[in-house]
């Protein structure tokens, strides 16, 4: 497990040397309770919950929370074994002279991060308690969408009965928000500067054999024409075939960067092999990892329309689309005929 940095923390696997850190913060009467466990009565009880924690050798990842001015262990987090589903949890504690200060949330972020970009989750779920107003504002914070409240769904160390206020964020979801975070959006063709989308067709059909999405491919229309095309193409479209929107991949620093075309339903030949998007990052900006962006964007516009699993697919030798697809959450459905079909669950 690689340590994790933010500006003011690293985040670590504990030391046996922390101990008298650790103890600090757990004997706080206001820190346990509010996370469901009993503050620590001595450094021998410290000694033996981190020495248990040192002896660990499962899947989850149990970090301390380092004040980098100072050198001190300030909190712990977690990511655990949801218990309730086949995901990941999140779980953390703060020192009470830290409260306030924005330290769990800095560290938090980074916590998501490395689960969906290192862990490669496809679902990360929170709890808390519902009178634990400031672990809420952490969560809401960072993003996680509110799912319900189970109601005594939890016993603390004192045989009380607590709600849990349940939380949850989806691999696409992360990416959606991190794009949004880069300044990335999706633009209609038509929002945008006809000399940046015709610079931007010549370098897809330049570069690329087959382009992907083939709409953005003008084949042999003028650009007045090829536009009138797929604003069309979005309500009337020929017997047989579904009517779609093109989108533009775009942010202030790059400009147009890549192009997804959002196909409004299935029809036999999509569910059989093109599904519900197809999308291509612009050949001069490929290698940033700006594809995962795209691809949550285009599937937040799917979700819009109503679309409840999205359809995405892939030739079986394209890795990198297929790292993409599986990095917003895609499960494969199948592999056959040098062709992988994901779907991606989009309704709560």
């Amino acid at each position: 497990m690689k340590e994790l940095e933010t500006e003011r923390l690293w985040l670590r696997p504990w030391r046996i040397e922390d101990l008298e850190d650790f103890y600090t913060y757990c004997k706080e009467p206001d820190v346990g309770p509010w996370a469901g466990w009993k503050p620590h009565e001595s450094r021998e009880e410290s000694r033996e919950i981190l020495s248990r924690w040192l002896q660990e050798d499962g899947d989850e990842v149990r970090l301390a929370i380092v004040d980098k001015f100072n050198g001190r262990v300030i909190g712990s987090l977690v990511l655990e074994e949801d218990g309730h589903r086949g995901c990941k949890s999140l779980g953390y504690v703060l020192g009470k002279p830290y409260w306030g200060r924005g330290y769990m949330t800095e560290a938090v972020h980074a916590a998501i991060d490395y689960g969906f970009r290192e862990m490669k989750l496809r679902l990360l779920s929170v709890n808390h308690y519902p009178e634990n107003l400031r672990s809420k504002r952490v969560i809401e914070k960072a993003g996680f969408v509110y799912e319900g409240t189970l109601r005594d769904a939890a016993t603390i160390y004192n045989g009380e009965l607590r709600d849990l206020c349940c939380y949850s964020l989806r691999a696409w979801e992360y990416w959606r928000m991190r794009a949004k975070e880069a300044g990335f959006f999706l633009e209609l063709p038509e929002e945008l500067p006809q000399e940046e989308l015709e610079a931007l067709q010549k370098e897809f059909v330049e570069v690329d054999k087959d382009v992907t999405p083939f709409v953005i491919d003008p084949k042999g229309l003028d650009y007045r024409r090829w536009l009138e095309r797929n604003v069309a193409w979005r309500t009337v479209v020929p017997e047989g075939y579904a009517p779609s929107t093109l989108f533009i991949l775009t942010s202030p620093q790059t400009g147009p960067a890549g192009a997804l075309d959002l196909r409004h339903c299935l029809t036999p030949r999509l569910r059989a092999g093109g599904g519900h998007i197809g999308y291509g990052i612009r050949p001069c900006q490929r290698g940033n990892r700006y594809a995962p962006y795209m691809l949550a964007l285009g599937l937040e516009k799917a979700k819009e329309m109503g679309i409840g699993q999205a359809l995405v697919c892939c030739d079986e030798d394209n890795t990198a689309s297929a790292r993409t697809i599986e990095a917003c959450g895609g499960v494969l459905a199948s592999a056959l005929d040098g062709l992988r079909q994901y779907w991606i669950a989009l309704d709560p």
